[in-house]
């Protein structure tokens, strides 16, 4: 199987003329055979069995000509019928020898006739690293252009000064040539994005310059998922199916096939995209690249094969206790906690998720975890503590009471979310399996009944081992800690790592959760929505002791 790709930008550079590469590794006289993209021709062309034929018979001898000439390139033409013909280039890198040029070539055409074997098209450009292959229905090449299968030598250069008149019509011709050239290009970009909604938005992924982010086209993902197979189907989400498929060099990828019907728009598509391709942590999934074709949308990422959290945590016990022992959900929180302090603070944008849920997060082979699903992710300020939304967006249960309420949201409404996931892989409890949890918080509450009892044994998962108890009672200390109906009582991200791997919480009580998100007192919001930040007045009034948790987070300043 085999991937096409479109190169995000040329940067002025003709890719049929010439080729830049750099690598930190050595590839000199080493063929690569990766097709990094393919641009074929779509125009009819009525002799498409003889086109067929032609080509399957003629490109073996093309190779060996290539291969064995002194430019390691072959170009010509053949009569396909009595007034068509098939024009061809075949071209190696000239570090190549004969049998690596000959490998490479292989590989063009056995991705040929795998992707196009039985719809050839009338025209066709693969380009690679080591080598180009080109055929049309048309002359493409100066008639004077050199190839291996037409002279082994090159051809002479005269000598000589030219003439500065010579120079200046040379040099005007250019430009004028660039100028026609660069404006057609510019009235059929334009033409395109009015005959197609999606262009715009392919122009713009378009210019996502990262050398680890591709654009796939709608056939090479097909290809890698099995033309989107249900026995490649990992599962069903709100916006449309996974589906796991394998790339050309053997990677595994999971593909995010949005629905037709997806609220997930072209603003929440690109939004992902532009985050995703712009972070890199250890507890962040890896979007590979994407794919805008007609109607359809794609995300590629790196395939997790133990596939999300809540497939595992709301499993059988068996299942739970064959994966989750304490050990691994200890290291899935605060691994969830790392990944959200590099959203907050580390990474060159400040974040905020926003949908936070145990769905959302997605563990590799070791159960290390993986926050995934940026779509309503947002950018902040280094300077803003919170801002104001009108269309409130997310999970209800997982929502903070002055995000449901306000619109207000900040890095303490993930601080939220992340309490709200803590208790669920603590207790293998799912908040909506409470009555009313759309808008009760019903799993915080029932926590909090157990906690305030003494009876944290009670509230632990039962498949559970016993000696990870005090584990357990810090983590849901942390848990009701981030639980805050008040967003300025709850830790940053930094002081929760810090309690996680310490004793330091234990003058820290929390104070109980609301009967549910409208019980909360919405006046204590009103300092918070003015960015007072008086935290004095919260001692006062709501009896927690912020200073403690200052001092807490000034004394984790380090990354953990």
């Amino acid at each position: 199987m085999y991937t096409h790709l479109i190169i995000p930008t040329y940067r002025g550079v003709n890719p049929d003329s010439c080729l830049i590469r750099y690598s930190n590794d050595s590839y000199f006289s080493v063929a690569d055979s990766t097709v990094l993209w393919a641009v074929p021709n779509d125009s009819n062309f009525s002799n498409t069995e003889l086109l067929n034929n032609t080509i399957k018979t003629l490109f073996g001898r093309l190779i060996t000509d290539a291969s064995t000439s002194q430019n390691l390139l072959a170009s010509g033409e053949e009569n396909i019928t009595a007034t068509d013909k098939l024009y061809w280039l075949l071209q190696c890198t000239r570090d190549l020898n004969s049998t690596e040029c000959s490998r490479c070539l292989n590989a063009f055409v056995a991705y040929l006739l795998e992707v196009y074997g039985t719809t050839i098209k009338p025209g066709l450009r693969l380009h690679g690293y080591s080598c180009f292959l080109r055929y049309e229905i048309y002359a493409f090449m100066p008639t004077d252009s050199p190839g291996g299968n037409k002279s082994n030598t090159s051809p002479t250069v005269t000598g000589g000064k030219k003439s500065p008149t010579t120079l200046i019509a040379a040099v005007v011709t250019c430009v004028a040539a660039f100028l026609i050239i660069t404006a057609i290009f510019i009235w059929f970009q334009r033409k395109w994005s009015q005959v197609d909604g999606t262009s715009p938005l392919i122009n713009e992924l378009q210019e996502i310059t990262s050398l680890e982010f591709f654009i796939y086209d709608l056939t090479a993902l097909s290809i890698a998922t099995d033309d989107f197979s249900d026995k490649n189907n990992l599962g069903q989400g709100g916006f449309g199916a996974v589906y796991k498929g394998t790339l050309p060099n053997g990677q595994e990828v999971a593909v995010k096939r949005l629905s037709k019907s997806s609220t997930q728009g072209a603003a929440e598509f690109k939004n992902e995209v532009d985050l995703l391709v712009r972070l890199r942590h250890n507890n962040l999934v890896q979007l590979l690249g994407c794919c805008v074709s007609e109607d359809e949308r794609m995300l590629c990422y790196e395939y997790l094969p133990n596939g999300s959290l809540d497939k595992t945590l709301f499993a059988t016990d068996d299942v739970k206790s064959g994966w989750l022992n304490w050990t691994n959900r200890f290291k899935i929180i605060k691994g969830i906690c790392r990944g959200l302090f590099y959203l907050h603070e580390e990474s060159p944008l400040k974040i905020v998720h926003r949908d936070l849920k145990a769905s959302n997060i997605l563990l590799d082979r070791d159960m290390n975890p993986k926050i995934s699903d940026f779509g309503l992710a947002r950018l902040f300020d280094r300077d803003k503590t919170h801002t104001v939304t009108a269309n409130v967006a997310g999970t209800f249960g997982y929502i903070a009471p002055e995000y449901s309420i306000r619109g207000t949201f900040s890095v303490k409404s993930d601080a939220y979310s992340f309490g709200i996931l803590v208790l669920e892989i603590v207790t293998g409890r799912k908040n909506s399996s409470f009555p009313g949890s759309r808008y009760m918080t019903g799993l915080t509450n029932f926590v909090w009944k157990y906690w305030s009892e003494g009876k944290v044994e009670e509230l632990k998962d039962p498949t559970l081992e016993e000696e990870c108890i005090e584990e357990v009672r810090r983590c849901i200390h942390v848990a009701l800690l981030c639980l805050q109906a008040n967003p300025s009582n709850r830790p940053n991200m930094e002081a929760v790592a810090h309690m996680l791997s310490s004793s330091s919480i234990a003058n820290l009580p929390p104070l109980p959760p609301p009967e549910s998100i409208w019980g909360a007192d919405t006046s204590m919001f009103d300092d918070y929505d003015d960015d007072d930040d008086d935290d004095d007045d919260y001692d006062d009034k709501y009896g927690v002791n912020l200073s403690t948790i200052a001092a807490v987070e000034a004394a984790h300043n380090s990354s953990f």
